[in-house]
């Protein structure tokens, strides 16, 4: 994702983001970031913060 606006849009719209760097999964659930890997059915909290423009530019629908 190009800037952390468009990130944060997207997950408030119900979306779901990968990163193309671990292949893990991101999506809000209660107002509060998620995250699974494709192994698993469950989402757990995750602890990816978007203070870092890496944090972001890596996810993708």
């Amino acid at each position: 994702m190009d800037t952390k606006e468009e990130t944060l849009k997207a997950l408030n719209e119900g979306k779901e983001l990968t990163s193309t760097v671990t292949g893990l999964k991101y999506k809000l659930i209660e107002g509060l970031l998620h995250s699974r890997n494709s192994e698993r059915a469950q989402w757990e909290r995750s602890g990816l913060d978007f203070y870092n423009p890496v944090s972001w530019q890596n996810l993708q629908y």
